[in-house]
């Protein structure tokens, strides 16, 4: 469907509609890998991807009403027609939504750091947020992480690397050829070092 203009509807995925758990094929209308971006934001990095593996089935879930529509329409427009977004939040995705084993990639890049003492509880990688990522995720299926903030790097490798059912992987050649974000685009302009973590669901 590359190259034609798709309905905004076609893209953006209603609860109320599709029933869950989800089932891929019904979705995406064809088999295929299932890659979940998690806060695709403005969609630099989902629809970049998208289209460079066309034959991989990829859903976005992000919570901000403004965005989450902003990029059902470039989707749309562009004629990416293996993108489908979901309004909600990523634990109702983890916890709820989507069937086990069903998962071949999970992007999380960048999440917010919520620097403020106070505020760590809302950060999201977290132990019971990684071991639903891990039953989720397909065996040999891969949790790709970053972070530009140092103290949340250093919790999300120590979440990550006591998360059972996660073996690490070499996270450069994970992300190799993989696009950049727009965050991690400005982060690197402004000299930032970028925290980068390559997981693999072992069972």
């Amino acid at each position: 469907m590359r190259g034609v203009y798709l309905s905004v509807q076609h893209i953006d995925l209603d609860l109320t509609t599709i029933g869950t758990p989800l089932a891929w094929d019904r979705i995406f209308e064809r088999p295929g890998p299932v890659h979940i971006d998690i806060g695709s934001g403005k969609g630099k990095f989902l629809l970049e991807i998208a289209k460079a593996l066309p034959e991989t089935n990829f859903l976005a879930v992000e919570r901000a009403a403004k965005y989450h529509q902003m990029v059902c329409e470039k989707a749309a427009k562009r004629g990416i027609g293996n993108v489908r977004l979901l309004r909600t939040t990523a634990e109702d995705l983890l916890f709820r939504l989507v069937p086990e084993s069903s998962v071949s990639v999970l992007y999380v890049l960048f999440p917010d750091p919520w620097p403020k003492k106070r505020h760590h509880k809302r950060r999201f990688i977290k132990p019971e947020v990684t071991s639903q990522m891990v039953r989720i995720l397909e065996p040999n299926g891969r949790l790709l992480v970053k972070s530009d903030h140092p103290g949340y790097a250093e919790v999300i490798g120590e979440v990550l690397r006591n998360t059972p059912g996660l073996t690490t992987i070499d996270p450069a050649e994970a992300f190799k050829n993989l696009p950049l974000t727009g965050f991690e685009g400005k982060y690197l302009a402004e000299g930032r070092q970028i925290h980068a973590f390559a997981m693999v669901r072992s069972d």
